[in-house]
C-alpha cells in the first residue's frame, strides 16, 4: 500500500538550549530551535504549502510548545488537511542516542508517563483536541521494539500508534524503506502501531550536507518518494517547524518539492492519524502484515 506520510515536529522553545547548540563549536548551533517565534513562522509556511497543493499532514506538537503558541496552533486545530498529535512536553528521549559527538540520555518511563499524560491533558483542554498519537524525539534503530517498559508508559497513556523507528542499524540516517509500519504484538502491546519515518530527517540531511542544500534535499525526498511508490511501501516523512527557517524552505523549496512531485506522480498522500485508521480497518480484514521476525 503505497502512501507518503507527511509529518512534521513542531516543537520550537521546547527541545532545550542542550540539542539546540549541538554543532556550535563547528560555527552553526540551531537558534530557530528555541526561538519562540519560530513556530508561528514556520507554521506559515507550513500552512501555505500544503493549502496550496491540498495534501494532508500531521502536526507532531511538543507540550511545552503548544502552551506558548496556543493562538498560533489553534487554526490548525479543525483545518481539514492537518492533524494535530504529539512530541512530548519537553522533547524528553524514550532512548539513549548521540549526535555530532553528543550524548543525549533517555528519560525514566516515569517522567515519559508524565511527559506524555501532561502534554495530552494540555491538548485536550488548550484544543479540545484528544491524542492518539506520538512521534518520539528523534528516532531509534528498531524503534521501541527493545523497550517494552516505554511502550507500556505510552500505552498508559492511551497512546495507539508511535513514530520512533528513525535511524538505520548504525543510529544515523537515512533509514531503509524495507523498515514499515508493524504492531507491537511481539511486545504486549498488539493494538499500538508502530509508523517509521525512513530516509533523512531534515536536520540530519542539511547538517551533512550544507545549509543550503535544499534544492538537492528536494531531489532527494522526490527519489524515496518514487521508490517507495515503485515498490509498494509506506514512505514516512519527518520534517520540523523551525526547519523551515533554518534551511530556507521560502527560497529553495524542499517540502515543495516532494509535495509537487507527489501530485505530479499521483502517488497518495496521507497524514498519520489517518493511515492508523487504515491499518486499524486492514488489520480487522487480515491484511496486515504482523512483524517481521527480525523486528
Amino acid at each position: 500500500m503505497t502512501t507518503v506520510l507527511i509529518g512534521y515536529d513542531v516543537e520550537a522553545c521546547a527541545i532545550g538550549e542542550g540539542l539546540a547548540c549541538v554543532g556550535a563549536h563547528q560555527g552553526h548551533g540551531m537558534p530557530e530551535a528555541t526561538d519562540r517565534t519560530a513556530t508561528r513562522r514556520g507554521l506559515e509556511i507550513i500552512r501555505r504549502n500544503h493549502e496550496e497543493y491540498g495534501i494532508p499532514a500531521t502536526l507532531f506538537v511538543c507540550g511545552r510548545t503548544l502552551v506558548h503558541n496556543v493562538e498560533a496552533l489553534e487554526p490548525f486545530a479543525q483545518h481539514p488537511l492537518f492533524d494535530l498529535q504529539q512530541h512530548t512536553y519537553s522533547h524528553v528521549l524514550l532512548k539513549n542516542d548521540s549526535w555530532q559527538g553528543a550524548n543525549f540520555e533517555a528519560s525514566p518511563p516515569e517522567a515519559v508517563w508524565q511527559e506524555v499524560h501532561q502534554t495530552s491533558e494540555a491538548f485536550s483542554r488548550l484544543l479540545g483536541i484528544h491524542v492518539r498519537g506520538l512521534r518520539t524525539p528523534h528516532g531509534y534503530p528498531l524503534g521501541l521494539s527493545d523497550r517494552p517498559d516505554m511502550l507500556q508508559a505510552l500505552h498508559d497513556c492511551g497512546i495507539e500508534f508511535v513514530s520512533s523507528w528513525g535511524r538505520n542499524e548504525q543510529g544515523g540516517n537515512p533509514t531503509p524503506l524495507e523498515v514499515q509500519p508493524f504492531w507491537y504484538s511481539a511486545q504486549g502491546f498488539p493494538d499500538l502501531l508502530e509508523i517509521p519515518f525512513q530516509g533523512w530527517l531534515d536536520g540530519l540531511w542539511f547538517e551533512a550536507h550544507g545549509l543550503t542544500q535544499g534544492s538537492k534535499y528536494g531531489q532527494v525526498l522526490e527519489e524515496t518518494a518514487r521508490r517507495a511508490y515503485e515498490t509498494g511501501q509506506v514512505y514516512g516523512t519527518c520534517f520540523h517547524d523551525w526547519a523551515q527557517l533554518r534551511y530556507d524552505e521560502m527560497g529553495t523549496r524542499w517540502v515543495r518539492s516532494l509535495l509537487e512531485y507527489c501530485t505530479r506522480s499521483q502517488i497518495p498522500t496521507s497524514s498519520y492519524a489517518d493511515f492508523h485508521q487504515v491499518a486499524i480497518a486492514k488489520r480487522q480484514e487480515g491484511t496486515t502484515p504482523e512483524p517481521r521476525e527480525e523486528y
